[in-house]
């Protein structure tokens, strides 16, 4: 018994991934019969020849498309296998395709990868930069001594004490001078 998840419109397929291709081709299939008037010769014919061009089907129910299409421009438009490109089908195995598939999803990845990383670049940059300034900052600027703040208040009190202890000796040289002077 055959595994239904790989059927689609009647073609067996031997993975899931190849099995989900062909169900977005089938998809494409049916907005394609419901857009396009294949009843006009003209229409039809522009058609085969743009998907033919942009080789649009990779699996067997895009090509059997095609075949039908082909069929129906030489056996009821008129014109000649000759003068109909032809079908170029792939010989590719499932894990090709779906290589391609994976190396496009790695591909944007990487672009956005590097687009993170550039960001990053900048932004490590920058904070390298700030903490650099910082530092340069720290030994130009003379006020940034916060840590020895409580030794200068101290050595200015002392300075003080120093002073004041001068003044109170003068102050009692002079009284001692006016006591003798003010006694004799």
């Amino acid at each position: 018994m055959e595994d239904d998840s790989h059927v689609v419109d009647g073609f067996v397929f031997s993975s899931v991934a190849e099995a989900q291709m062909a169900i977005k081709e089938q998809k494409n299939i049916d907005i394609i019969r419901q857009r396009t008037p294949l009843s006009d010769p003209g229409a039809a014919y522009a058609l085969y020849c743009k998907l033919i061009e942009r080789n649009m089907f990779k699996t067997s129910v895009g090509f059997g498309f095609m075949y039908e299409l082909r069929h129906y421009l030489i056996e009821d438009c008129g014109y000649s296998s000759d003068g109909l490109p032809n079908i170029a089908t792939v010989s590719r195995g499932a894990s090709d395709v779906f290589a391609d598939i994976k190396l496009e999803a790695l591909e944007e990845k990487l672009q956005s990868s590097k687009l993170s990383i550039r960001r990053m670049t900048i932004v490590v940059v920058a904070l390298v930069a700030i903490i650099v300034g910082m530092f340069v900052v720290a030994f130009i600027n003379p006020n940034v001594g916060y840590v020895n703040t409580e030794k200068k208040v101290l050595n200015k009190y002392a300075a003080w004490e120093e002073d004041l202890r001068h003044r109170e000796e003068t102050v009692r040289q002079k009284e001692k001078e006016l006591n003798i002077n003010v006694d004799e």
